[in-house]
């Protein structure tokens, strides 16, 4: 039986492992604890928070400017105006046009980003440090004076209707996005951070503008800086810089409420018949990422699904040939947070690979995982953690994320001895709370006609069509 087949800077990376070297141990063969410069925590006249973490081992600085606002707070029927917003940042800003914009950044062969997610609209800039003062100008205006000229929206505004158009043919986004608000309901978090087909012509520039003014605004913002930088001199130079930046009202990004828990198992087909392949998405309620079982179930997950030698892949792929790939995860948000297995198979073995992906979960949860299973998981968490902090920007990720999130100030530092104190009872105790197979949403991205027979006595069947 053949596995079903899968889906469709030199400078920079010189750069970012040369920064890594101090977080590994030399010549361990485990990466040891991370360890980081005192970080500097501060806050501007404006009220804009600024985390400085200093490196002068390369002349390099990176600055990441996170919003607290994304998706979740796009207007109802408007939905797609924050990944729209963030889109138009860089396509005019002060007295630059788009093009000025790019031919700046460019000429000092740095980067220049904007990009949306669920919660949080982020601003990246990297740039040498003898160019720090062109950096600072075109991050600052960009945030700050974005002018969202009428032709560059209009181009975006189609560009994001031909991208929501065209993963209509990609099954497996077509997946991706159908199950947020099968599991989600009516959260403000159910809807793609892209839009909808039928939302976004309803969106204007006045939209844009309102939602820039409203949401990026520094006392909803926290802001990075990472790299070749002094925070004694630092500090007045963004004091300077962002004086102009102004708050507007009163905090406006609110809580997500509770997700409406739901009991039993319900399964939806989205039509699409003409597939070979059938997507799979089984999604129950999670946890929030500030969760204190956060690590036990970082752990755990790796056993099931998190992993390339992971109890669903060894199961449903090695010893079956079910399909090419399956995970598992835990998609957390600040306040919500939810659980998925994602695989796909052929038409004909999709009942088989749903029973063997749930009777893989049922063992691991009654049985529990076993001492060398819980060993290995470990070992690549905190071998894996200091890699992923090898560049600039990802270590200024991390400790925006630790504020956005409310974690411990030590996250990163403490993040290895974290792991490690996870015992068995704690895994299990996660399995048994977090892994839940019973109270289910089952998805499909596949033809109606075979399917339904095929998944008959899950639990009620509704075919959609793809939105």
């Amino acid at each position: 039986m053949t596995a079903p087949t899968p889906p469709r800077g030199a400078r920079r990376a010189a750069l970012a492992l040369a920064l890594a070297v101090p977080l590994l141990a030399a010549g361990a063969a485990f990466a040891a604890p991370v360890q980081l410069p005192p970080v500097t925590r501060i806050k501007l006249k404006n009220g804009l928070t600024v985390l400085v973490l200093p490196s002068h081992r390369l002349p390099l600085v990176d600055l990441r400017l996170v919003a607290r606002a994304g998706a979740v707070n796009d207007p109802a029927g408007k939905e797609g105006v924050a990944s729209l917003t963030a889109d138009l940042l860089t396509q005019g800003a002060g007295p630059r046009s788009a093009q000025q914009v790019a031919e700046d950044i460019a000429f000092v062969g740095g980067s220049l980003d904007a990009s949306c997610g669920a919660e949080q609209l982020v601003v990246t800039c990297e740039v040498l440090r003898k160019d720090w003062t062109t950096g600072l100008d075109l991050f600052h205006d960009v945030i700050v004076t974005p002018s969202f000229p009428a032709e560059e929206f209009a181009r975006k505004k189609d560009e994001a209707l031909g991208a929501i158009a065209s993963d209509r043919d990609d099954p497996s986004t077509v997946a991706d996005k159908a199950i947020l608000p099968f599991v989600l309901g009516a959260s403000r978090l159910a809807h793609p951070v892209q839009g909808l087909a039928n939302t976004v012509p309803s969106i204007s520039r006045d939209d844009v503008v309102a939602f820039h003014r409203r949401y990026v605004t520094p006392a909803n913002s926290m802001l990075a800086v990472v790299g070749d930088v002094d925070p004694a001199t630092l500090v007045p130079e963004l004091e300077r810089r962002f004086a102009d930046w102004k708050s507007v009202g009163a905090d406006p990004a609110p809580a997500v409420a509770p997700l409406a828990r739901f009991s039993g198992r319900a399964v939806q087909i989205v039509n699409k018949p003409e597939v070979t392949q059938t997507q799979i998405r089984m999604a129950a309620i999670g946890i929030a990422r500030n969760h204190p079982d956060y690590f036990p179930v970082l752990v755990a997950n790796v056993i099931l699904g998190g992993g390339f030698t992971s109890r669903l892949i060894n199961a449903i792929r090695v010893e079956q040939g079910l399909t090419y790939d399956i995970a598992s995860g835990f998609r957390m948000y600040r306040d919500v947070g939810t659980f998925q297995i994602s695989t796909f198979t052929r038409n004909e073995t999709l009942r088989r690979t749903i029973d063997e992906t749930l009777k893989v979960i049922r063992k691991l949860i009654d049985q529990g995982p076993t001492d060398a299973e819980l060993g290995k998981a470990k070992r690549v968490l905190t071998g894996q953690f200091p890699l992923g902090l090898q560049a600039p920007d990802a270590l200024a990720r991390q400790l925006l994320d630790v504020e956005f999130f409310g974690l411990d100030p030590r996250y990163i530092q403490t993040y290895d001895e974290q792991v490690n104190a996870v015992e068995m009872t704690d895994v299990r105790r996660a399995l048994k709370s977090y892994f839940n197979i019973d109270d289910l949403r089952i998805l499909v991205v596949s033809n109606p006609d075979s399917a339904k027979a095929a998944l008959a006595g899950l639990g009620p069947i509704e075919v959609r069509e793809i939105p």
